[in-house]
């Protein structure tokens, strides 16, 4: 199988987050000497402090801050021990004034991730189905990817959608002992609350449904005692079947993880040996002590003023919110706000623009959320005034409707990408077009397009010149199957004088999620598509089309406003997936190695991902074989004489502009072989319709690889490769077929590989497109490997997470 490279999330997050922390809005450090929770120094400049989660304050209370000190004072600075031998004295008195507040048992780790990788690898079975909500902290997510390779089958469902949670529960209930479903009682972006009661209705009419859920965020401002919003939710205490996740820290106030269980048989087992619990280091003696304090506050009547005084002034926010137009995505009593922006681009210029005003936010951006639903999350503490409060609105709605025009951004589109209702009064604000300085426009056949023109700007780098588009047109349209019926799209963008800026072209067509993904996944996926053939796929739209390779992509970067053409293009990509109701949007193919490119790309929603490295040999023009063996490097000759050069007398090569029908369908046959082998870039096969055009088209030849009648009986071809020849003198083998029966034993790929080599020089032409797979072998050959990257988009990323966590993975 060829070796791909596949793309790494972590190279992805950090190529999102690299643009937001080079603006000055991330990786931030305060500046104080002290702190009180009302203002944050940053960069210099005291701004009013909107981004925290310390929601009632009492990290600054004088009985938590005194806990802490006389803690220190007592037992040191830390209590260096695991608890499997001896806990910390504030540990037992802790435990027991939680334990009152739940009215359970509770175990407590030193953070609520280590809660998470304490529980779930406890309590969670290989027999067990676990659902994960699309939303649920990234905590709970990483806990249970553990459990992967311990054979755990992990799903996903869409955020709060109980109708697919049920139907998930139908259709697996038979083949699991418990199926468990995984969220969070109040989501840290959105600030929107799990629908706990219809849940637990859910659990009731379904025994062997489970609940985990993680109320990290409702803590404190909720609940009798302030154990939570989920805990809020229930009238008779915590439910039979949950096991809920909570938080000394955020709104408690100090720090640390709550487990908390319904009975002690999950309790003893957690308890015992609960990995992290085991060998992890205790909280420290300071922050039992404030937890102490925090936890005394919260059994005392002092809880209920410091809630009703925090949701005077939630309620006091939403009211000035609906005095504005700013996209509020979901109201709520929580004291998280989510402003929509969209777009990267104007998220990071609102964000700074506050703060240059003295006003601090938090930016959520990928993977927090998805690429396009980009925003600023509020928080709204005791410690914000209400004067503070009403200046952050009047700020917020300011430069809100600055980003708008500053980022060709419009509300419209922002309560689109959110599915939000469109404002039923008509605003002032700009409608966003297309950007200054340069006008667009589309094609939908290449036939409206000059060849030459065309050719020079686009399609001298490969298949794609202006006749192999004509010809992939008239391939991909009228197909009975509608994976096979493409839209073809043609941009150009001019400046105010004419010039071309940009010119590329797209396809629009139907797409199997898992194109890019590891081959192991693609092949869990193909089993279900055995059944539902369309499983996992959704309309896309891709820069080029599936069929081609190479740079797809004019863009004249001396030009000043090369930045103008790219967001006029997008602008009309989002068009069409609006209209075609595409889920995704991949610009491919573009240089690996362009930081400007990246820092754009990255601030219009879209994420990097790297794709398989194209190999071109460019070394063609030699004379003789010895020249050619001198381009090769010394271990590739030695490759080349051992491998290749030996074998050259076992083959008789033939070329040919057209087959036989019956030649035609022995090629069909070997490409099969060939595609049945290698999905390490999963796509959907080729129509026949492709192979019988290509058989009657002046620019595509076939080169034959027969065994010698002395060596084999077998006088059918063994290889087959599918050629393309330009008018600019780029030749590019675009497919191979191979009988695999000879394959290892004479050396039949490398031979071909070759073979299509010195077909190539043998037409005098100057460059080979070598294709994306197979990539250190091509090398051996004389080829050059370029990295290259792509920028993707989706409209909802659920899909593409689902993937990754539905796969068990079905290894065998």
């Amino acid at each position: 199988m060829a070796k791909i490279r596949h793309n790494n999330i972590l190279d992805t997050v950090d190529s999102v987050l690299s643009v937001s922390k080079k603006k000055g809005i991330i990786h931030l450090h305060a500046e104080d000497e002290s702190l009180d929770g009302q203002t944050l120094t940053l960069q210099g400049k005291k701004v009013l402090h909107f981004g925290t989660c310390g929601y009632l304050g009492l990290e600054h209370h004088p009985e938590v801050k005194r806990g802490a000190i006389e803690a220190i004072e007592r037992y040191g600075t830390q209590f260096p021990m695991s608890r499997t031998y001896v806990s910390n004295p504030l540990y037992k008195e802790l435990e027991e004034r939680v334990q009152a507040m739940y009215n359970a048992p509770v175990v407590i780790s030193k953070n609520c991730t280590l809660s998470h990788l304490t529980t779930i690898p406890s309590i969670i079975r290989q027999t067990d189905l676990v659902i994960l909500d699309h939303q649920v902290h990234a905590s709970v997510q990483e806990a249970v990817k553990k459990m992967l390779s311990q054979g755990v089958t992990v799903e996903m469902i869409r955020h709060n959608n109980l109708e697919m949670l049920e139907d998930r529960i139908r259709k697996q209930r038979n083949k699991f002992d418990r199926i468990w479903y995984m969220a969070d009682g109040v989501y840290s972006m959105y600030g929107d609350f799990a629908p706990i009661k219809e849940m637990i209705a859910l659990a009731e009419k379904y025994e062997q449904l489970y609940l985990y859920v993680d109320d990290a965020h409702g803590m404190s401002w909720a609940g009798k005692h302030g154990t939570g919003y989920v805990m809020s939710q229930m009238e008779n205490g915590l439910y039979r079947k949950m096991i809920l996740t909570a938080n000394l820290g955020k709104g408690f106030g100090a720090c640390g993880g709550l487990s908390l269980f319904p009975d002690e048989e999950w309790y003893n087992k957690v308890n015992n040996f609960g990995g992290p619990l085991t060998f992890s280091v205790q909280i420290e003696p300071a922050t039992l002590g404030a937890a102490l304090a925090s936890a005394r506050i919260h059994m005392s009547d002092e809880i209920y003023i410091y809630q009703e005084q925090l949701q005077d002034k939630i309620a006091y926010f939403n009211t000035l919110l609906k005095q504005t137009d700013l996209p509020l995505v979901h109201e709520s009593e929580s004291p998280i706000f989510f402003i929509g922006t969209g777009s990267m681009d104007m998220g990071n210029y609102l964000v700074q623009e506050l703060l240059r005003d003295g006003i601090y936010v938090n930016l959520a951006t990928f993977p927090a959320v998805p690429a396009k639903n980009i925003g600023i999350r509020i928080t709204i503490s005791l410690n914000n005034s209400y004067e503070a409060i009403e200046e952050l609105v009047t700020k917020l709605q300011l430069h809100f409707n600055r980003a708008l025009q500053e980022t060709n951004q419009t509300i419209e589109k922002i309560r689109k990408a959110f599915k939000m209702p469109a404002l039923e009064v008509t605003t002032n604000h700009q409608e966003a077009g297309t950007p200054a300085a340069v006008a667009v426009t589309r094609y939908n056949t290449i036939a409206a397009i000059d060849a030459a023109e065309w050719n020079r700007y686009v399609g001298h780098q490969g298949m794609f010149d202006w006749n192999g588009l004509r010809f992939l047109e008239e391939v991909y349209q009228g197909n009975a199957e509608k994976e096979n019926n493409w839209l073809f799209r043609y941009y150009r963008v001019e400046d105010q004088k004419g010039k071309t800026i940009l010119m590329t072209f797209a396809t629009v067509a139907l797409l199997k999620e898992d194109m890019f993904l590891e081959a192991s996944i693609s092949k869990a996926v193909e089993k279900e598509r055995e059944l539902n053939p369309y499983y996992l796929t959704s309309t896309g739209i891709v820069m080029g089309t599936l069929f081609t390779e190479g740079n797809h992509m004019y863009l004249d970067r001396e030009s000043p406003y090369w930045r103008n053409a790219l967001k006029a293009l997008i602008g009309e990509l989002y068009k069409e997936q609006e209209q075609h109701h595409a889920s995704s949007i991949l610009l491919r193919d573009l240089d690996a190695n362009d930081p400007e490119l990246k820092e754009f790309m990255v601030e219009h929603d879209f994420v990097k991902m790297d794709l398989p490295e194209s190999s071109v040999v460019e070394t063609l023009g030699w004379a003789s074989e010895e020249e050619y063996v001198a381009t090769l490097t010394k271990k590739s000759r030695v490759h080349f004489m051992q491998k290749i050069k030996r074998n050259e007398h076992l083959f008789r090569v033939e070329v040919k502009e057209a087959l036989s029908a019956d030649e035609l369908q022995h090629a069909l046959l070997l490409f099969q072989q060939v595609r049945e082998r290698n999905i390490a870039i999963n796509s959907f096969a080729l129509p026949e319709k492709l192979f019988h055009h290509l058989n009657t088209t002046n620019e595509w030849e076939f080169v034959l690889l027969y065994l010698h009648e002395n060596i084999s009986d077998n006088r059918k071809p063994v290889a087959i490769g599918f050629c393309h020849k330009n008018a600019d003198q780029v030749y590019s083998p675009m497919y191979i077929g191979m009988d695999y029966d000879y394959v290892l034993e004479y050396g039949v790929y490398r031979q071909m590989l070759y073979q299509v080599v010195k077909r190539a020089n043998a037409l005098h032409c100057e460059k080979m497109n070598f294709g994306i797979s197979a990539s250190l072998e091509k090398k051996k050959l004389g080829a050059t490997l370029h990295q290259k990257v792509g920028y993707f988009q989706a409209k909802d990323n659920f899909e593409m997470e689902m993937m990754r966590a539905t796969i068990a993975i079905e290894k065998d």
